[in-house]
């Protein structure tokens, strides 16, 4: 394939968003090429002030290309970087909440890689935009990481709560007397009991909640909440209670992975 042959459809400033449109065009049989992209990896800081990453395909299949990467739903995103990641495992899990699992997000190694985690907090940033609120809220620990840096996209103000002596609460020190619509970013929501436990210390404070962003949803949709949910991915990852267990019955392993101190 000849350069004079190749144009350039999109420019990335972050290496990891180019790498994962370009595998994505290569999963549908293109030949892709990224120029800068040595140059970005060597010198990064300086690079990035005076390149963007090209991502080039064949003249012949530019329009092609465009839509693909147009029209790349979130869902698509989010599915491709838990697995690029290895976030998405498969085995018997017991969860936060006490329940058991046949799959579990292990989102450390999502939010572990900046350029990931970023990239997912644009993608909520945009799911959130067309909301009216002051401040993005995050409860700890998963939640901080994604609420701080959606915020900032936003041009938002921060807080976070957490939990203290069994209750959630927000965290002292924050001043929220502008504070009086907010949004609430999650990483990953099984039962709500978290973002439940939020909403309520919020209310106690007299803020409202216009709109709950998650990054993933296992509960395929089935959780309402007093706001609107928004989820970059939905999936119905089927549960059991520990005392009635499908796995535990078939005497699989249990694993448990990562614990914190929210209830899903």
């Amino acid at each position: 394939m000849e350069k004079g042959n190749l144009v350039t459809i999109a420019s990335y400033a972050n290496p990891f968003e180019a790498e994962l449109a370009k595998s994505l065009l290569e999963d549908y049989g293109f030949d892709v090429v990224l120029q800068n992209e040595r140059i970005m990896s060597i010198y990064p800081s300086i690079a990035g002030d005076m390149y963007m990453i090209q991502l080039q395909v064949p003249e012949d299949r530019e329009e092609e290309a465009k839509r693909i990467i147009t029209d790349l739903e979130d869902t698509d995103y989010v599915s491709r970087i838990l697995s690029q990641e290895n976030a998405l495992l498969e085995g018997h899990f017991s969860l936060t909440s006490g329940k058991h699992s046949s799959r579990y997000i292990e989102k450390i190694k999502v939010l572990q890689n900046p350029h990931a985690a970023h990239d997912l907090c644009k993608r909520l940033a945009a799911r959130l935009e067309d909301y009216q609120f002051d401040c993005v809220v995050g409860p700890a620990y998963g939640g901080i990481v994604l609420a701080f840096e959606t915020a900032y996209l936003l041009g938002k103000g921060f807080v976070f709560t957490q939990r203290k002596d069994d209750r959630m609460s927000i965290r002292s020190g924050f001043d929220l007397s502008g504070v009086r619509k907010v949004a609430i970013i999650e990483d990953i929501l099984t039962t709500g009991g978290s973002v439940n436990e939020v909403i309520q210390c919020l209310s106690e404070a007299g803020i409202e909640v216009s709109v709950i962003g998650v990054l993933v949803d296992r509960s395929g949709g089935k959780i309402q909440f007093t706001a609107p949910l928004e989820s970059l991915l939905s999936l119905e990852i089927p549960t059991w209670e520990a005392d009635d267990c499908e796995l535990c019955k078939q005497g699989v392993p249990l694993t448990k992975p990562g614990s914190s101190d929210k209830k899903s």
